[in-house]
């Protein structure tokens, strides 16, 4: 029963240990945390960034223009840009990058076939938006 107990300690321990092991730098959460809103003349859309602790990943919240629910998804750290994964019949692929002190968004669709595998992106029909901090 003692080396049972023993054996699933060490598991958890290193479980955990490895849980904790990727941190964000802090150079990353201080840039893209905050509120961010894009603006044009018709068109107003707000967006949030938000980091929890001990995760590897940050909180990226579209609240658009108000009128729809907000919506959350996780955006994964890569070098010093935050990528969200495009998932079919959600969102498309999406990647975010701190340039002169504001957010840029590049969303590109993604191309899925009838049984849901990714077979492509549609490069042509990437969007660009630049966002200014106003939080």
């Amino acid at each position: 029963m003692k080396r049972l107990f023993t054996i699933i300690f060490i598991v958890i321990a290193a479980q955990s240990s490895y849980a904790q092991s990727t941190t964000i730098p802090l150079t990353v959460k201080t840039a893209f945390e905050g509120i961010w809103q894009y603006s044009v003349k018709y068109e107003t859309n707000t967006v949030k960034i938000h980091f929890e602790p001990g995760t590897d990943y940050a909180l990226f919240t579209d609240d658009g223009s108000g009128i729809a629910p907000a919506k959350t998804v996780k955006a994964n750290v890569n070098g010093k840009l935050l990528i969200i994964p495009a998932i079919q019949n959600e969102n498309d692929e999406v990647e975010l990058e701190i340039i002169n002190k504001k957010l840029h968004l590049r969303a590109t669709p993604v191309l899925w076939d009838e049984k849901g595998n990714r077979i492509g992106s549609q490069d042509s029909l990437k969007v660009h938006r630049v966002f200014k901090r106003i939080k």
